[in-house]
């Protein structure tokens, strides 16, 4: 019990704001730097090198990149609820917007995977209108869903805005995790967080970007297209150097 709650708090460590105490007191100490001219025995002391309480139970799990406190900066004029309706009336409601959507506008599908033996991906594909114009997908380290959700929106935003003439482009990254969703145009969550402001910093700049909940195994084209795209990106090798997510390391604590 003792090392079950041991490793619960590690989790909780790693997601810390670095200024937070506790956060500062899983770095490992400082090297010393002594004075060639002054004799060491008359310099300051320096930190102990001895691994404390605190430090041992932050490395009971693997480095993540830790979250920052922040507060709402993306949203305006996106406040209205993501999800109104059941899902079979949501995704009428969003195949007859497909249909009357002005012909110029990208609709950016998106969707995160993760398979049963732990592989996290996630895939897009990007539509005008019914036809697709431009797909991709990969996979991440150790992983949850939702980061593989935000991810996936993230990845199909750049690529839409790498295509030709996306200035003049009206864009609508559409994803069917609600969680994932509020966190792309509301408060970024502390897993992934660095996604979620990567994505929120584009769309502002693009200015013309709208995120939007959909729902997903309900017969959409462009969700269904990017879910086969994110559960086919499974197989592919786990990217060098990833580190784990924050959701990840919650889930195995």
């Amino acid at each position: 019990a003792h090392a079950s709650l041991s490793i619960v708090f590690s989790a909780r460590l790693k997601s810390l704001d670095e200024a937070h105490p506790l956060a500062k007191g899983t770095l490992p100490p400082r090297q010393p730097t002594y004075h060639q001219l002054i004799k060491r025995k008359y310099q300051a002391p320096t930190e102990s090198s001895f691994r404390t309480r605190l430090r041992r139970t932050n490395e009971l799990l693997a480095p993540c990149p830790r979250p920052a406190l922040m507060q709402k900066c993306f949203g305006k004029g996106q406040d209205t609820p993501l999800q109104t309706a059941p899902k079979e009336e949501s995704a009428e409601a969003f195949l007859q917007c497909v249909e009357t959507v002005d012909p110029t506008t990208w609709i950016v599908y998106s969707d995160g995977s993760l398979s049963s033996e732990g592989a996290a991906s996630y895939g897009f594909a990007i539509h005008q209108k019914d036809l697709s114009i431009c797909d991709g997908s990969g996979r991440l380290g150790s992983a949850e869903v939702f980061d593989a959700e935000a991810t996936g929106a993230l990845e199909g935003l750049k690529a839409a805005l790498n295509l030709p003439g996306s200035a003049a482009r009206d864009i609508v990254v559409c994803l069917d995790n609600l969680a994932a969703a509020t966190c792309l145009r509301g408060t970024p969550s502390d897993s992934s967080q660095a996604v979620f402001v990567e994505f929120q910093a584009l769309a502002a700049s693009h200015g013309a970007t709208q995120v939007r909940w959909i729902p997903g195994h309900t017969d959409i084209p462009g969700n269904e297209q990017a879910d086969k795209l994110a559960k086919a990106a499974s197989s592919l090798p786990e990217p060098e150097g990833a580190q784990p997510t924050l959701a990840y390391l919650r889930k195995v604590a």
